[in-house]
This record gives structure tokens, C-alpha cells and sequence, in this order.
């Protein structure tokens, strides 16, 4: 073997540390985030798996256009009050919220929370026959209004 196979070989051959000492990083990165997604994943599906919300009441006040729903938190996970969504008959409200008679966002388990909209506060007009209410992490509940 002559000097230039020599030199390309050991051209190539640095060549190719490099081209892994720049890959490894990157697919290390790649690695450590696929599994932070994972587990955030796992986290989130927990989250859904322990929270359940039973709709308690929804009114209808035709003379105030108002439309007020109790919602308790029969689940072992704490909910945030203002990430939880009121729609009626579709609409997305904007409601006030108390929790256990209080402004707060803690949405703790066993507490229920009300909602009261009115004019103002989305477009309700008339009696909406439907109500839904979404917890933060997706979970729902739906019934009718009285």
C-alpha cells in the first residue's frame, strides 16, 4: 500500500468521527425528548383517568337571560375553575365562576362549581336545551337544562 491509500483511508476515517461526534448529540436530544413526550403522555392519560365531573344542575332564568350550572368533581384530581368551558347548545359562554360559593380557581374533589352567564357573556338570547361542560384535560359532561 502506497502513501495515498494510506492518507485517503485515514481521510475517510476522520471523517468519520466527526460525522459521529456531530450525530450523536443530535440523536441524543432526539431521545431525551421522545421520552419526556412519552411521559408527559403517561401523565396527561393519568390526569384524564382520575378526573370525573358529573353535571348537578343547569337553569335556565328567562326574565335575567341567565343561565346557571352546578358542577361537582367526584374525581381525585384538583381542576383549574377558569380552564374549565361552559357551552350552550354549542356556543362557548363566558361565565362567571365560584367554586363552593367562592371566586377561586382551585377546583379541588368533592367541591362544585357554578357557573352563572348572562347577558354579556355569550350570545344566550333564549333557553339553550343542551349544556356541556370541559375540564381542562378534556374530560366532559353533558345534560339538559331545566
Amino acid at each position: 500500500m502506497g502513501f495515498s491509500v494510506s492518507g485517503a483511508t485515514a481521510v475517510i476515517f476522520v471523517g468519520l468521527l466527526v460525522s459521529a461526534a456531530v450525530a450523536f448529540p443530535t440523536l441524543e436530544r432526539s431521545s431525551e425528548r421522545r421520552t419526556d413526550a412519552i411521559d408527559a403522555h403517561g401523565e396527561r392519560s393519568l390526569d384524564r383517568m382520575n378526573t370525573d365531573i358529573d353535571l348537578i344542575n343547569a337553569t335556565y332564568d328567562s326574565l335575567n337571560d341567565e343561565l346557571t350550572v352546578y358542577v361537582r368533581n367526584n374525581g381525585s384530581t384538583t381542576l383549574s375553575a377558569n380552564a374549565t368551558d361552559l357551552l350552550a347548545d354549542g356556543v362557548y359562554l363566558t361565565p362567571d365562576r365560584q367554586v363552593e360559593g367562592e371566586v377561586r380557581d382551585v377546583w379541588a374533589p368533592g367541591d362544585v362549581l357554578r357557573f352563572r352567564a348572562g347577558t354579556g357573556q355569550g350570545p344566550l338570547g333564549s333557553e339553550p336545551a343542551r349544556v356541556k361542560v370541559v375540564a381542562e384535560n378534556g374530560v366532559a359532561t353533558t345534560g339538559g337544562v331545566n
